[in-house]
């Protein structure tokens, strides 16, 4: 491999490497090959060979133990519900791509989830998104609903890789809080088809609030995890 560049060579290691996890070859807790091993195995420099590694433990596919090694994440990842609240939780989130399934402008009244404090009749935007984790597989299933009159140009934007918050400030639109509701539900039919798990597991649905000053509910998402895939814990200071 000697010659190309050191993007091409690392990202090609990485990618073979992620091949690896998601056919099974290297299951969850299988121990990855040392740097050294996959600079002999790969014709590569040490470099290359860590940066490789280190890319994946960034998108926790793998976990690097000091003196240990490296080793394929377990597939549950442990997530403090308190991050939620988090302003660059709301931003960036985990690593994985979205695949848009619906983006429409429709009335309150008929969206997917409701808008509190808005009339029936009110023009919101709707996007629904599906989560893929860092290997590609469905993570999680998003549904937005925005209130039109807020981001009127939201569905111009590129929809894969929108974060809405974002877009709401630098369209100038004050957002003062954020706020979290936890729901305990059960899969749906299509939810489970999506998310390929079963159908009436049961399962954490979350819901964000993106407020104004006024209180006013600029936005409403609610992520449905896909079941078995996360931990959900809370961790406060002891004193």
């Amino acid at each position: 491999m000697y010659g190309q560049p050191m993007d091409d060579l690392f990202r090609s290691i990485q990618r073979d490497l992620q091949r690896q996890i998601r056919s099974g070859e290297l299951p969850e807790g299988a121990k990855l090959p040392s740097e050294n091993e996959l600079c002999a195995r790969y014709s590569v420099s040490r470099p290359t060979a860590q940066r490789a590694l280190n890319e994946l433990a960034a998108d926790g596919v793998v976990v690097r133990q000091k003196g240990r090694g490296t080793f394929v994440a377990t597939s549950r990842k442990q997530i403090n519900l308190l991050s939620f609240t988090n302003p660059a939780v709301a931003r960036h989130g985990g690593p994985g791509r979205h695949e848009v399934l619906s983006a429409q402008v429709t009335v309150a009244s008929d969206a997917l989830l409701p808008l509190p404090g808005v009339e029936a009749d009110t023009a919101v935007t709707e996007i629904v998104r599906l989560k893929f984790d860092a290997l590609d597989r469905p993570h999680a299933l998003e549904t937005h609903v925005i209130l039109f009159s807020a981001a009127p140009t939201i569905l111009r934007q590129k929809l894969e890789d929108l974060v809405i918050l974002d877009h709401l400030q630098s369209s100038e639109v004050d957002v003062d809080t954020i706020r979290v509701y936890l729901e305990p539900t059960l899969v749906s039919d299509r939810e489970a088809q999506l998310l390929t798990c079963e159908s009436r597991t049961p399962a954490l649905r979350r819901r964000r609030e993106l407020r104004a000053p006024d209180d006013q509910v600029l936005e409403t998402t609610a992520t449905l995890v896909r079941p078995g895939t996360s931990e959900f814990f809370i961790e406060l200071p002891a004193n």
